[in-house]
């Protein structure tokens, strides 16, 4: 196939691509990534109504001024991508779109924003339009098979990032793309022979070597992955990831005093990186020192006090290892860290129902279902309260029957108490 005819083809591809990932598209698509830490923002909410142009002017209707209001649409996405305000960046890039779908970026943009969350499906469906606006946008086209790779699709995932290895054949990040493609499809060798070719056109790549370390790791060539780590960590000796990946690999191959000291070096160079704190605990626990673990807890929480998810794991493992009145403790250090937070109040009541505090689980339990904003969290709660009630014993009966009197009592008193200034 002659190199015209297959760029002609590109726009086709992608419109194919297009139509298949809208109907593929769903929430239960794993993740091929450990997941980052979720905050409230919900990206996929739904499209605001969209404002057509006014009909009053008919220059309103022209090319000229749809592409100005494009263009302020855009730059809008952007000022609030910068502030963090990342649902209302991907509403105003999709505005944009709509007004002029051939301005470049945008759905780009979007792509990107649903990639850092994770949500996969989302980001390759905005890769592939961006690449059927410009076919001829390498990273689009790119980051569209990364992000199919990460939804599981391995087939088309390949198959588009082996086409722009073939473009280009010294197109060295499509190389190292196409070698996570491989390494997720159970392809450790084909792997392995990609990111030796973008090694060959860059082996100053300090990622690259980091991802030959993994590779062969997986494989069991223990010592060729130490040497892939050693020259990563030479070429990027601040980069914490390559101390974790070495972590992993020391962990796998049955020495968790080197895993230890790697994971401990990845956490002098990034303090918040969660997998060099997690690793530290899982290698302590190999090691049988629990104490020490604990106290690794305890720093990490120290530097994330409001991070709840963070928080619950430790709960679990001082319960897991009998230290229930520590579980108790870093519960309600959380909830004076963050007295208004649903999540908190939630950790509590549950450390106190651990320990056998029935009374005080049930005051955090109610103030957790006061504090939560989503209806579905309460109804969780609500949920918990009724399956505690149901399995509780005879002796502690008189207890959940005062807790929904109180709870019926201050629900009718909110229904009937008017609104403060009312008269």
């Amino acid at each position: 196939m002659s190199k015209s005819h297959r760029n002609a083809s590109w726009p086709a591809v992608a419109a194919a691509l297009l139509l298949a990932l809208a109907s593929s598209s769903r929430a239960d698509v794993p993740s091929l990534l450990v997941p980052s830490h979720t905050d409230t923002v919900q990206i996929d909410s739904p499209v605001a109504p969209f404002l057509q142009p006014g009909r009053g002017n008919p220059a309103d209707s022209s090319q000229r001024t749809l592409a100005q209001r494009a263009r302020e649409q855009y730059d809008f996405g952007r000022g609030f991508e910068a502030s963090g305000n990342l649902a209302s960046a991907i509403l105003s890039y999709r505005n944009a779109v709509k007004l002029d779908p051939s301005l470049p970026e945008a759905s780009f943009r979007i792509g990107r924003i649903y990639a850092a969350r994770g949500q996969w499906p989302a980001a390759a469906i905005a890769f592939a339009t961006e690449v059927q606006r410009d076919p001829g946008h390498r990273d689009a086209a790119r980051e569209l098979g990364l992000a199919l790779a990460q939804a599981g699709d391995s087939a088309r995932s390949i198959t588009q990032l082996e086409l722009l290895t073939r473009r280009d054949a010294r197109d060295q990040r499509s190389w190292q793309a196409l070698a996570f493609a491989y390494s997720v499809a159970g392809r450790p060798h084909d792997a392995e022979r990609s990111l030796r070719r973008a090694l060959a056109l860059d082996p100053r790549d300090a990622d690259a070597w980091r991802d030959l370390g993994v590779v062969l790791g997986s494989m069991q060539r223990w010592a060729e992955a130490r040497t892939a780590y050693a020259r990563a960590a030479k070429l990027a000796p601040r980069d914490a990831s390559v101390e974790v990946n070495l972590g992993n690999l020391e962990s796998h191959s049955g020495d968790p005093a080197a895993a230890l000291a790697a994971y401990r070096k990845a956490e002098e160079l990034d303090s918040l990186g969660v997998h060099a704190y997690r690793g530290q605990v899982r290698a302590l626990d190999a090691l049988h020192r629990e104490t020490e673990a604990g106290e690794v807890y305890r720093r990490w929480l120290r530097r994330v006090p409001t991070d709840t998810e963070t928080r619950m794991e430790a709960i679990q493992w001082f319960d897991a290892h009998g230290r229930g009145d520590l579980a108790l403790e870093l519960a309600g250090e959380g909830v004076r860290a963050a007295p208004r937070s649903g999540e908190a109040r939630l950790q509590l009541g549950m450390a106190h129902h651990a320990a056998g505090h029935i009374p005080e689980a049930l005051t955090q339990f109610r103030q957790a279902e006061s504090l939560l904003r989503q209806p579905q969290q309460r109804a969780r709660v609500g949920d918990l309260l009724r399956q505690l009630r149901a399995s509780a014993p005879d002796s502690l009966r008189g207890v959940f029957v005062a807790d929904s009197l109180k709870y019926e009592a201050l629900r009718d008193s909110s229904r009937t108490t008017p609104p403060q200034g009312a008269r």
